[in-house]
């Protein structure tokens, strides 16, 4: 059924237009919290420890004189057959001649073989021998001072099986030591 433009407005209850109210608006609790996290944000980073500042090393003025192979004298040199294993034995004199006492003396030997070639090499540290001659100590307990000699022994386990039996080439390769 079509209705008539000129009918009569139907009667009974009618839905008014309603007026459209604009909401008013709420308080933009987002935004605040977004600043809140990023200023927490700064703070904590604010505080948060910094890599350390760059220390200079000492200037060579405040490093104190360093022992050298140089000071380090060894006379005397004889073989010893170990009195336990097959161990080789090297008894010396040490002379200290530099300025600074001496607590390690690390030497090496190279053993020639029977055409004068290097067949090996074994590298030790020297120990002071006792006054029995059997005991052996280290050299950071008992330093060797300035100017004094002290009787050393050289303790090779594993020299080679071709070495010629003849004295071993041997080379101070470091010194170290303390200030006097």
């Amino acid at each position: 059924m079509a209705t008539n433009p000129q009918s009569p407005p139907p009667k009974g209850p009618q839905l008014a237009p309603r007026m459209h109210v604009p909401r008013k608006k709420q308080f933009p609790w987002p935004v605040v919290a977004l600043i809140a996290a990023g200023l927490l944000l700064l703070a904590i980073v604010a505080k948060m420890p910094t890599t350390p500042k760059k220390v200079q090393p000492p200037s060579a003025a405040q490093i104190p004189p360093q022992p050298t192979a140089g000071q380090v004298q060894l006379s005397s040199v004889q073989l010893a057959p170990s009195p336990v294993g097959g161990a080789l034995n090297v008894q010396a004199i040490l002379h200290n001649n530099g300025s600074t006492d001496i607590t390690g003396v690390e030497v090496q030997a190279n053993f020639k073989g029977a055409n004068g070639q290097n067949v090996g090499a074994e590298v030790t540290k020297a120990q002071i021998v006792g006054k029995d001659n059997a005991t052996a100590q280290d050299l950071t307990i008992s330093p060797i001072k300035p100017n004094e000699t002290a009787p050393v022994r050289l303790r090779f386990d594993h020299y080679p099986s071709a070495w010629n039996k003849q004295m071993p080439e041997l080379v101070v390769t470091q010194v170290t030591g303390t200030k006097p």
